[in-house]
């Protein structure tokens, strides 16, 4: 009788443990539970010294996390799809979102067409694209939200004024006789696109220690890879473009994005992971022979990440009031402002506790860096890190010839590829969308 008794006990048991098993993805789990990240499987323990950035990447992502849903951060999404993809779809096409991706926001302001170059205008078209795929990607996630109030011009003017280091309260119109036109020309458009493209193409990477869901997780995976191919294209376009004017400035593409990519580093927190599209700095990777950095990454030839919170802290320019530059409104959802960008938690052997601060790094503990960045220079360029933060240590192996391989020159281009790709099903349409394109308009 007792083990008649026992062998139910142990049958019920079993059946409990079972059903445990049959439901590895309970809520709030996510898909690697809390606990020591050393060893999450019998292969460790795992040694991570050597992978500093990915590291630095987990801990901020497991600081931001906090109490925030997967809908939280689509909903995050959101906003950055409809900023990215709208500038691209206005600029490239001359319309905005069909109304099943706007979901009733409105047009933003300044959004136009940009009178692009044969030579560039298929391959901004697959990037709108794809842009607006990935704005379909949110509403089939779940995300309801309209895209938010976004303004081009007073959101691009106010990064170029912080960028310059133009005194608080300066525009860009009063110290250079008028303001930045992000439509205006191939080099002013591209050079816009490729400022937004790398925020949704790292944010998107730094989603993958957030996001629990593994549908999503993989859905969002795919937006990263995809972003990253998009900023790489737009590198290649820009640094054939390197040596035209912006305008109003009077200084190249390649300088003006040396600006920018020194603004975007130092308003992320104190990790080094933003790069000009020339790269003069041996200890990450770029070609040998002229420097072009097409695919900025560390030396191990891995993308960066960054957090909501680390993008909305460039987005706002470091104000914690989560409304201006792009988004005179604020942007729709839980996640608003950059607050708590710079939180680390505070070691990989036990997840999660309590984050602490990582203030941005000094210029001493960079190492040598050109004098801050002002409107009145500088005017030469010579490695886009000197513009940027710098990682510490010696430079070793600094040269060209020294760096080994000496590509040979790449191809043309090729523009063949016409056809178009319908993006969304169709709904009810704005009255200023339009919604098909035939070969003849392409």
């Amino acid at each position: 009788m007792i083990m008649g008794k026992a062998g139910v006990i142990i049958a019920l048991l079993a059946l409990g443990f079972s059903a445990v098993l049959a439901q590895p993805f309970a809520p709030g789990q996510g898909v690697l539970p809390s606990g020591n990240l050393l060893t999450t499987d019998p292969g460790g323990p795992y040694n991570f010294s050597l992978l500093n950035t990915q590291t630095t990447e987990v801990r901020a992502a497991i600081a931001f996390k906090k109490d925030l849903t997967d809908m939280d951060i689509i909903h995050f999404l959101t906003n950055v799809e409809c900023l990215e993809g709208q500038f691209d779809t206005w600029g490239t096409f001359g319309h905005g979102f069909i109304d099943n991706l706007q979901l009733g926001g409105p047009t933003p302001i300044g959004a136009r067409k940009a009178p692009l170059s044969e030579k560039y205008l298929s391959m901004m078209q697959e990037v709108a694209l794809n842009e607006q795929g990935h704005a379909l990607m949110t509403r089939h996630a779940g995300s309801a939200n309209p895209c938010p109030v976004i303004d081009y011009d007073a959101g691009f003017n106010a990064w170029m004024a912080y960028a310059f280091g133009l005194p608080k309260g300066v525009t860009v119109e009063q110290k250079f006789g008028k303001p930045f036109d992000p439509f205006l020309n191939d080099q002013n458009f591209i050079l816009s696109v490729l400022s937004l493209e790398e925020l949704g193409a790292t944010g998107n990477k730094g989603l993958a220690g957030i996001v629990g869901n593994p549908v999503l997780s993989q859905a969002i995976a795919g937006l990263a890879t995809s972003a990253t191919a998009q900023a790489t294209l737009e590198r290649v376009m820009l640094f054939d473009l390197k040596d035209k004017i912006i305008e109003p400035f009077g200084e190249t593409a390649q300088q003006v994005f040396a600006r920018i990519s020194a603004m975007r580093d130092s308003l992320d927190g104190p990790q080094f992971d933003d790069q000009g599209i020339v790269n003069s700095d041996s200890r990450t990777i770029a070609v040998p022979h002229d420097y072009a950095n097409y695919i900025p990454t560390d030396i191990r030839g891995l993308t960066f990440a960054r957090t909501p919170a680390q993008a909305l802290n460039i987005i706002f320019l470091g104000d914690k009031s989560g409304k201006g530059t792009f988004f005179p409104e604020g942007v729709v959802g839980r996640i608003k402002t950059g607050e708590g960008f710079d939180e680390l938690a505070s070691g990989v052997e036990n997840f999660p506790i309590w984050p602490k601060k990582a203030p941005q790094m000094t210029v001493a503990e960079f190492g040598e860096v050109l004098p801050p960045i002002t409107a009145d220079g500088p005017k030469n360029v010579t490695g886009e890190l000197d513009l940027a933060q710098s990682l510490a240590g010696v430079k070793q192996d600094a040269t060209a010839d020294s760096r080994g391989l000496k590509p040979s020159p790449m191809g043309a281009p090729n523009f063949a590829n016409l056809s178009h790709v319908t993006v969304a099903a169709p709904g009810r349409v704005s009255p200023d969308a339009k919604v098909h394109l035939d070969r003849s308009e392409l």
